[in-house]
């Protein structure tokens, strides 16, 4: 890891919760000296936080090092953040996501921001960019639709129990009964898991070359595999997972494509 990360001030790392429709979202602000940019970490579902947590402060905390200001939160009903998160959907999410990128913009007008997802995380950030706000956008393995997001921590509870195993039929069932379902501490509804099909990634164009931005507002999308996927994800059958895997290439990579993303994006605008 570039010995850089070591000398970021953590007195620059600000908790605070946001007011935001009668709940307060957790966030913590990464400050930079005179930012060149800032972005936006829209993290993994409620389940998954566990697995990505530590590397996106690492990743934060990287970024900030070098003058890019970062904002990282908890969504409604997860983690830190207050409200009932089995009255929560994906849309209010995304509407959290839209919040925090337009506070992030009131607060540096002049500064281009990044909106960066993760998973669940990047169907937010796609749907967020494809409405106008963020000036480039970033994507760490964009699934197909929020359905496979919830299959994986729907899986590791269906088998939690070697002597009542269930299959993730039976458990899909259960929810159709319209009771919650208590899956790894979070209380999922039928309204969740209906709402998941269709919250899918929006304005994403895999065809242009994600590693050479060349539009006025540039685009992303990396397709994790091998040590980086094990890392910022549980497994489907168990909670296996490794904090100490080097992540400075993916970081680097991604910082790199991110200082020209910021050029193409500044220059349009000349």
């Amino acid at each position: 890891m570039d010995r850089q990360m070591d000398r970021v001030d953590i007195r620059l790392e600000q908790a605070a919760y946001l007011d935001f429709r009668g709940a307060k979202i957790y966030s913590v602000l990464h400050e930079a000296e005179n930012p060149i940019a800032r972005v936006l970490l829209v993290g993994p579902f409620a389940s998954e936080r566990y697995f990505a947590y530590v590397p996106w402060v690492q990743w934060a905390r990287f970024l900030a090092a070098r003058k890019i200001e970062v904002l990282r939160f908890d969504y409604r009903g997860v983690g830190e953040s207050t409200g009932e998160f089995e009255n929560m959907s994906f849309t209010e999410w995304n509407e959290d996501v839209e919040f925090l990128a337009g506070w992030l913009t009131r607060r540096l007008p002049h500064v281009p921001l990044i909106l960066h997802g993760l998973e669940l995380g990047a169907i937010l950030a796609s749907r967020t960019f494809a409405v106008g706000l963020g000036d480039a956008l970033l994507l760490w393995s964009a699934p197909e639709n929020a359905n496979d997001v919830l299959r994986r921590p729907l899986s590791r509870h269906a088998f939690k129990n070697v002597y009542a195993r269930k299959s993730v039929s039976e458990c899909i069932r259960e929810l159709e009964t319209e009771q919650p379902l208590e899956v790894e501490g979070y209380q999922w509804t039928w309204g969740l898991w209906r709402e998941s099909f269709a919250f899918k990634t929006t304005g994403v164009n895999e065809d242009v070359p994600s590693g050479s931005p060349d539009r006025a507002r540039p685009m992303k999308v990396v397709r994790l595999d091998g040590s980086p996927a094990s890392l910022l994800k549980g497994s489907s059958m168990g909670y296996i997972v490794s904090h100490n895997l080097d992540l400075s290439d993916l970081y680097a990579d991604n910082f790199e494509w991110m200082i020209k993303a910021l050029a193409v994006a500044q220059g349009s605008q000349q």
